[in-house]
């Protein structure tokens, strides 16, 4: 299946982005996550996308930009066999700020994916 990530909004002030799934995707072993940069997001480029330091890592492969797209997409570890959360970092920069309008940051973001293989929130 695939899960869908909406950037809808962020916060320059903060680094907070604020997502579609409410910084929590709940997905099952094998599905494909794709983070998408909506509209009027404020959002100019997601720069990565990775595990934050002694967290499990519960995509294989790791997340990676799109060849000519501006999304981001990983699968969940087909082999995960026990519920698990991991908290990973968005790294991403603004539209506005920054030197004649070419966008601040990078800001950073730490949502949560939580699978569990038996497919139930």
């Amino acid at each position: 299946m695939d899960r869908i990530i909406t950037i809808e909004h962020s916060d320059i002030k903060t680094g907070k982005l604020t997502l579609s799934d409410e910084g929590t995707t709940n997905a099952i072993p094998g599905d494909q996550v794709t983070w998408v940069i909506g509209a009027k997001s404020g959002v100019a480029a997601i720069v990565n996308i990775k595990n934050k330091p002694k967290s499990i890592d519960v995509f294989k492969p790791d997340p990676k930009l799109q060849t000519g797209k501006t999304s981001w997409e990983g699968t969940v570890n087909p082999d995960i066999i026990t519920k698990t959360d991991e908290q990973y970092s968005i790294t991403w920069n603004a539209t506005t700020g920054g030197w004649h309008g070419q966008g601040s940051g990078p800001y950073v973001f730490d949502p949560t994916i939580r699978v569990n293989p038996k497919g139930t929130k």
